[in-house]
């Protein structure tokens, strides 16, 4: 606790003071993702004069939601963003057609990724993106093993926008394929006979492979305030695919206009979701078959707007309509309340909510990707969550965001490892083995959630993000928690020291976090009717993730670049049994043309 409370001291402290010399306006709700493709945004149809610039030095504000992700934290090279041309009347540039990038790491890892857009039209985008990255290494478990943990990641993405007077179509077409291996194994060495060749009693070893190819098409009204007459849809649907043999289709389409009147202004949200999935094991039937569902959900909303104040009342409902179970509707308020004292400056939020969380195949697999290849997972209902907060500037350049929560989720879904006793032929007693492929149990959770959040840019050299989460989780069944942090927080600073040479540093910290283990006393992971279930507790240290990276122009169109991840040399788990890789490093080299 004292190592904890000094991590949480330290990172606010030089993000409060560095944050105090700012020295350029910026938007603190202004989020993108640092590891996203480059998609430039058409701001507004009629003023569009240039096409976007590739600049691969750009610092931008990455988006931090807590997640349990699915992978180790910044173990892999990030390329930042690239940022969209501002739109003026400047006399228009030679700003090039892409940029492509190359390099190599220890753990065996190579790296390319590639860009082009189509610079010759005013009113179109037209983009490709394609990338790769893929580690061989090998990694040591706490139990003392030292097993291959390789993993690679491909995606390539078309895309294009297409401006009309007043909106914005857009045409996403990606694929994407993540492979790895179930490596890991909890507290022990691995048992022997989980090494053996062919052995099919756990995942052990395991190859797994994520495949997924996807289109989405969107029409958004860019000019429209709200006090304007407008119109929008979303259209998405992807395929995915595993190694093991499950299949999912998902395809919603969502569709939201918004009236003005005297009075104010009538918003309605309403659209359909899709869902299914094959070869898993139905939570319904308990036998391998598939899952389908239908989403219905509507949205109506009264907007209205006063002189410092605006505030929204409405509600969100869904029907559920599921082929194993008897349909279910849902329903919670939707309320907020803007105000804002100082314009610009200074405003206060809050509001009540909820939402329907569809806990779908892809969804769980991409979250935690050891999960049971085989997992059908119950639907969650946030029923209803209180939120308010205070948005502003310290100054004209610096930002910050202070925020609460406190929701009720029920079937929250947690994840856990199953222990039980194997009875092999010549051993006596029977082996006492971990299946280190996760099992989901569910709880209803009460999660309340403070946030901190500053960023500030001093001129075009420096960007600096701050941002800190504390949690405090109540359930029903559970003791804990499970997986879920005490806190998180990251740092993340920015400096371009001269036209050619820009550095930056990323810390990441995660609280403590408790894992179970489940020791059933039946063979091959069932309980016996006997024995009760034995639940033992694992803690997981805190996480502290320091990451370096530095870009260096050689000449206008070639530049060298560095990544340092890890450098803490810290041998965290993700997730039980998952060890991350130590440090490592990244180094290559970009051309722009």
């Amino acid at each position: 606790m004292v190592t904890t409370f000094k991590y949480i001291c330290l990172l606010f402290f030089v993000g409060f003071t560095t944050a105090l010399f700012a020295q350029r306006d910026t938007t603190l709700s202004r989020e993108v993702e640092v590891t996203k493709a480059f998609k430039p945004t058409i701001n507004s149809a009629n003023k569009i004069n240039e096409m976007p610039v590739i600049d691969d030095v750009e610092h931008k504000k990455p988006v931090f939601n807590y997640e349990i992700h699915s992978e180790p934290i910044l173990n892999t090279f990030s390329v930042t963003q690239l940022k969209a041309a501002t739109i003026d009347n400047a006399k228009k540039k030679n700003t090039g057609y892409g940029l492509v990038r190359a390099g190599v790491g220890n753990y065996n890892k190579p790296y390319a990724e590639f860009f082009f857009n189509n610079v010759n039209s005013k009113k179109s985008i037209f983009g490709i993106h394609a990338k790769h990255l893929s580690s061989f290494g090998k990694v040591t478990l706490d139990g003392g093993d030292k097993v291959d943990a390789p993993y690679s990641k491909s995606e390539a993405e078309v895309y294009s926008k297409h401006s009309f007077s007043s909106s914005v179509l857009s045409v996403d077409v990606d694929f994407k394929h993540n492979g790895f291996n179930y490596y890991g194994y909890p507290l022990n060495p691995i048992p022997g006979i989980l090494l053996e060749e062919n052995q099919n009693i756990t995942y052990q070893g395991t190859k797994q492979a994520f495949t997924k190819g996807g289109l989405n098409v969107n029409l958004k009204n860019i000019t429209a305030e709200m006090d304007d007459p407008a119109f929008n849809f979303n259209f998405k649907y992807h395929y995915f695919g595993t190694k093991t043999e499950q299949h999912e289709h998902f395809g919603e389409f969502d569709m939201n206009f918004q009236k003005p009147f005297d009075a104010g202004t009538l918003l309605a949200d309403a659209g359909v979701t899709f869902l299914q999935a094959d070869n898993i094991i139905n939570r319904v039937t308990d036998t391998i078959g598939k899952r389908t569902q239908t989403q219905l959900f509507v949205k109506p909303a009264w907007y209205y707007e006063g002189k410092n104040v605006n505030v929204t009342v409405g509600l969100n409902a869904w029907f559920i309509m599921d082929n194993d179970v008897d349909a279910v509707a849902k329903v919670t308020p939707n309320i907020r309340v803007n105000y804002m004292p100082v314009k610009d400056i200074f405003k206060l939020y809050a509001g009540i909510d909820g939402n329907y969380i569809s806990n779908h195949y892809s969804k769980i697999a991409y979250e935690n990707p050891f999960v049971d290849p085989m997992h059908d997972v119950k639907n969650s209902f946030e029923k209803i969550r209180f939120y308010g907060g205070i948005d502003g500037k310290f100054s004209k350049k610096t930002n910050f965001k202070i925020s609460v929560d406190y929701s009720m989720i029920d079937d929250k879904p947690f994840y856990y490892l199953n222990e039980y006793y194997y009875p092999e032929p010549n051993a006596t007693p029977s082996s006492l083995i971990v299946n280190n492929a996760f099992d989901i149990l569910y709880d209803n959770m009460n999660l309340l959630k403070f946030n901190l959040e500053i960023f500030h840019a001093s001129s075009e050299k420096l960007n600096l993000l701050l941002s800190g989460n504390y949690y405090a989780y109540k359930l029903d069944n559970q003791t804990e928690a499970w997986n879920m942090p005490e806190w998180d927080a990251t740092f993340s600073l920015g400096y371009k020291i001269t036209e050619q040479l820009s550095v930056g540093a990323d810390i990441y910290l995660i609280g403590g976090r408790k894992a179970l283990i489940i020791e059933s006393s039946g063979s091959s992971g069932l309980f016996s009717a006997i024995n009760a279930p034995k639940y033992k507790t694992n803690n997981l240290n805190s996480v502290f993730d320091l990451n370096a990276n530095a870009t260096y122009k050689i000449t206008k169109k070639f530049s060298a670049f560095g990544q340092l991840n890890n450098f803490g040399f810290q041998k965290y788990q993700r997730w039980l049994g998952y060890n991350v890789q130590s440090f490592n490093a990244l180094v290559g080299v970009s051309y722009a043309f």
